[in-house]
């Protein structure tokens, strides 16, 4: 019997001996590899540990090499920014240490970590894993498509959406422009780089001057409302002197559920044509004074 035991005793050292080594410099299971998605999508929990913590497989910190595209891209979270670009997807995070510098392709070598160690939950609108840069493997010059453009002092709606585009060689642009700072009220032509699938960046500013507009005052409506027949948004419009409207007036912060009414300038976007084309507005506004602003006294008939 003390045969026995002892046989018993030997083969758990053997076993735990066994699963002690050293974690490898890279983690790659069947659920878990180089070019799985980063960022807050991966957030999961696993069991309760004994001190209340949430755990799982994942919580551990991890090393692994990604991929940086060349150009930041607009995304969506609790607000509007800029993503790097990570093994061709939105990244939502920061990467500790790591200055992107657009132009470039990155191969990294990076740690995930828990950012909120002894929480449950991490705050509101805050990711579970932080990110920190151990190695940039390579850097390279990207290859991209250089053109020039022209950029409209005043954005318009995009196209089936209820957010805002550049108006770059007069059609609506749903991307985003890494490094350009845009100032409404300014004629731009400006030089950039293009990568494909959405991302761009500011090579230089040629020239930018104050576009030339019509100071007036307009009223905007308390409610918006549906748009006309045809029109290249989904989105409801606003009313602008009782008429929709689906173009922009820059800086201002319309209030739901008040009458407004507003200095402001006005520019032609479209100066070439007496009509605009179906897919954006003749004008452009930007504001200057906010005159009046008036609680409805009738209730919204649309959204």
């Amino acid at each position: 019997m003390k045969t026995l035991w002892l046989g018993v005793a030997l083969a758990s050292v053997a076993v735990f001996l066994a699963c002690s080594g050293s974690a490898p410099d890279r983690i790659d299971t069947p659920d878990e590899t180089a070019d799985a998605p980063l960022g807050r999508a991966e957030t999961r929990t696993g069991d309760e540990t004994p001190d209340g913590d949430i755990r799982s497989d994942r919580d551990i910190p991890q090393i692994r090499e990604v991929m940086v595209g060349p150009a930041r891209a607009e995304c969506y979270g609790p607000f509007r920014r800029m993503c790097l670009m990570v093994g061709g997807g939105f990244f939502y995070d920061e990467i500790d240490g790591f200055k992107h510098e657009p132009g470039y392709e990155y191969h990294l070598r990076i740690e995930r970590y828990d950012a909120f160690p002894g929480q449950k939950e991490p705050p509101q609108d805050a990711g579970r894993y932080g990110y920190r840069l151990l190695e940039v493997i390579s850097k390279t010059p990207a290859e991209g498509t250089v053109s020039e453009a022209v950029v409209a002092p005043t954005r318009v709606q995009c196209p089936r959406t209820d957010q805002t585009c550049l108006l770059v060689d007069g059609q609506p642009f749903p991307d985003s422009i890494d490094g350009f700072e845009y100032e409404p009220g300014h004629d731009y032509r400006i030089s950039l780089e293009s990568y494909g699938a959405g991302a761009h960046r500011l090579m230089a500013v040629i020239d930018k001057s104050p576009a030339s507009g019509t100071v007036e005052e307009i009223t905007v409506g308390p409610w918006r409302v549906q748009c006309y027949k045809n029109a290249p948004i989904t989105a409801a419009c606003i009313v602008v002197n009782g008429e929709p409207f689906y173009g922009t007036i820059e800086n201002f912060p319309r209030r739901h559920g008040y009458d407004h009414r507003l200095r402001v300038e006005k520019y032609d976007l479209v100066p070439e044509q007496p009509v605009p084309p179906p897919e954006m507005p003749k004008y452009g506004y930007r504001l200057l004074e906010v005159l009046s602003e008036t609680l409805a006294k009738e209730p919204p008939t649309s959204n």
